[in-house]
């Protein structure tokens, strides 16, 4: 066929499309995307979900505030092809153990992939301290439930019934001596046998532990009198004042048959690390930060003394002592079955999920004092106890846009009210 002047020009208009095709591409390939960047880490791309897009102000520039995130991101399934994401389980919440960072994670997991979630009537508990029981579940439509995650004292059966088959169960312990300092501040106020002793310091606990049978006595019965002993021992469904190594030790056997993992909040990145291999889970989902945690800790006080309060504690709470001591040393065993190496290069990614959602989302990287919270509205939703001092965080400015950092920072109460009503 003859080459005319037509033919030529539409082969010359032809590559110059091809041209500008391949230009543009190349320009877009290496102008990296925010999950492209190496800080914030790519893994952040899983956790950004709902960013909204970049707003303007009145002079219609861009707000420079929320610029690291410029792309409306959500999580996502599980990315290991070698299990599937199980979306029904059990976390039995104990006191000041962080559980509720825990309850935290399941709430934002449970929201962003539809799942059923139990929630009290009350929205806070499930009547604690009475036993559980299906009457206190608030009723949402038919069919099974996906999480249970609240307060309550556990009565298995009761549970278990509630939930599909398989459901696996998960609790949190923590080192008897380090959960008596926090449980006699932090509940210092509702618990008549404490307050025979001044609230804060480490002399005040040693005080009262030196004569603790003789407090609890003189105090009589209260609703709240189960946190002066064995406090995690009455929230997993048993008797908190028998010290009988016999019953305690039949109780341990009962709870290991029941539990699928007992985390243990002194080693929380590795037990982060095996919830989330338990539910074939992304480390991206089980971030989160520290949550209702006192602000002060007697750092200052004298270390033998602290070593002393320590191992008087854990006569006193003999069973929480015995326990612990037991569902540590699985924990362990668990670690070394996930693999020493493999363990170390998932706690420092989680680590690192965990500083770039800091970085992200919190103003100065770290956690404040209640009274400091920039916040009216958010700081009136943070429950503090009278006398006790609460650590809360800050946003970043324009970081409140983001859903992923709100619902990280949200106080308990505030955030199951949110997935409740979403549900």
């Amino acid at each position: 066929m003859p080459v005319t002047r037509k033919n030529l020009f539409g082969i010359f208009s032809m590559c110059c499309c091809v041209l500008l095709i391949i230009t543009f591409w190349k320009s877009q390939k290496f102008i990296p995307s925010f999950g492209q960047m190496e800080s914030p880490s790519q893994t952040l791309r899983f956790m950004m979900h709902q960013a909204p897009s970049i707003s303007t102000n009145e002079s219609g520039d861009k707000d420079n505030s929320v610029t690291t995130v410029k792309k409306k991101l959500k999580l996502t399934t599980t990315s290991n092809e070698t299990c599937k994401s199980k979306t029904n389980i059990v976390f039995i919440k104990t006191h000041k153990t962080a559980s509720t960072a825990i309850q935290n994670v399941l709430l934002r997991y449970g929201l962003h992939n539809n799942l059923k979630i139990a929630f009290p009537r009350n929205i806070h508990d499930f009547n604690y301290p009475s036993f559980f029981s299906t009457s206190s579940v608030a009723k949402l439509g038919s069919g099974p439930y996906n999480i249970v995650c609240h307060h309550m004292r556990m009565r298995y059966d009761a549970v278990k019934n509630l939930m599909p088959k398989d459901t696996p169960f998960v609790t949190i312990v923590r080192e008897p001596g380090e959960l008596f300092e926090s449980t006699f501040d932090y509940f210092w106020p509702i618990v008549p046998s404490f307050q025979r002793v001044p609230h804060h310091g480490n002399t005040s606990m040693e005080d009262w532990l030196d004569k603790a049978g003789e407090h609890i006595r003189a105090a009589g019965h209260s609703v709240y009198a189960h946190f002066a002993k064995n406090p995690t021992f009455f929230d997993l469904g048993y008797n908190n004042l028998i010290d009988d190594d016999q019953y305690i030790e039949k109780t341990i056997d009962v709870l290991s048959k029941i539990f699928d993992l007992v985390m243990v909040s002194d080693y929380l990145d590795e037990s982060m690390v095996l919830f989330a291999d338990l539910l074939c889970w992304d480390l991206e989902h089980v971030a989160c930060l520290s949550l209702n945690a006192r602000s002060h800790d007697n750092e200052g006080d004298d270390v033998t003394r602290k070593a002393r309060i320590r191992e008087k504690a854990r006569r006193w709470n003999k069973a929480d002592a015995l326990l612990f001591d037991h569902f540590n040393e699985t924990l362990w065993r668990k670690v070394e079955e996930f693999g020493m190496n493999k363990m170390a290069a998932s706690v420092r990614k989680l680590t690192q999920i965990r500083s770039n959602l800091a970085e992200i989302c919190i103003d100065g990287g770290t956690a404040v004092d209640s009274a400091k919270i920039n916040d009216s509205t958010f700081k009136k939703t943070i429950f503090k106890p009278k006398g006790v001092s609460v650590a809360s965080y800050n946003l970043k400015p324009g970081a409140e846009k983001i859903a992923t950092c709100r619902e990280l920072i949200a106080s308990e109460n505030t955030f199951s009210k949110q997935v409740f009503d979403a549900q």
